[in-house]
C-alpha cells in the first residue's frame, strides 16, 4: 500500500486542507483574552528590537514567524506589602494562571493547525548554556515591550499603560 492511500494519511492530508494556517493578529489578540490574558500584543521575529534574542529564538523554534505577548495583572496589596510570604503567594498563583492561558492558547492554535509553544516564564533554566548562549530561551520581557504592551521602566519591570508594574507577562 502506498502511504498516501493509508487511511489515516489521508485524514491527516485532508484536516490540514481546510485548517487555518494564516493567523490574523486581531483573531490571535482575541483568543488571549478569550483564555483569560488581560492584554496581549503581537510582534513579528524579524522586528529589529528583537535582534539581540532573535538567533537564539530560531535556534530552539525554527518555525517561528511571530510571538504573542500577553499580560495578567496582578492583584498589587501584597506584591506592596512587607510580608514577603504575601508576595511570593500571589506571583505563584499568578504564575501558574499565566501558565494556564498559554497552554490554552497554544492548544486552540494547534487545533488551527499552527505550530506553538509556551516557552517558559519563570527563571532562566538553561544555564548550560551560558556562555555562549542564552539562559533564556525567550527574554519575555523585550518581546513584551516590542509587542506594544508596555515600557521597560529604570527599574527593569515592564509597566503595563493600565497596570503598572504589577504584571506577570509571558507568550505562547
Amino acid at each position: 500500500m502506498n502511504l498516501k492511500d493509508h487511511p489515516t494519511v489521508r485524514r491527516l492530508f485532508s484536516q490540514t486542507k481546510t485548517r487555518q494556517t494564516r493567523l490574523d493578529s486581531v483573531w490571535l489578540r482575541r483568543l488571549a483574552l478569550d483564555c483569560g490574558a488581560d492584554d496581549a500584543g503581537l510582534v513579528e521575529i524579524e522586528r529589529p528590537g528583537l535582534e539581540p534574542q532573535r538567533q537564539e529564538i530560531l535556534r530552539n523554534y525554527p518555525w517561528t514567524k511571530s510571538l504573542l505577548s500577553m499580560v495578567l495583572r496582578m492583584a498589587r496589596e501584597p506584591v506592596r506589602g512587607a510580608p514577603r510570604s504575601a508576595a511570593n503567594l500571589e506571583f505563584h498563583r499568578a504564575g501558574h494562571t499565566v501558565d494556564e492561558i498559554c497552554a490554552a492558547i497554544v492548544a486552540k492554535l494547534e487545533e488551527q493547525g499552527v505550530r506553538a509553544v509556551n516557552p517558559s516564564m519563570g527563571f532562566p533554566m538553561e544555564m548550560y548554556q551560558n556562555p555562549p548562549g542564552a539562559v533564556w530561551v525567550v527574554s519575555h520581557k523585550p518581546v513584551a515591550v516590542e509587542a506594544g504592551v508596555g515600557h521597560m521602566g529604570i527599574h527593569r519591570n515592564l509597566i503595563h499603560p493600565k497596570f503598572g508594574n504589577f504584571v506577570l507577562f509571558e507568550g505562547p
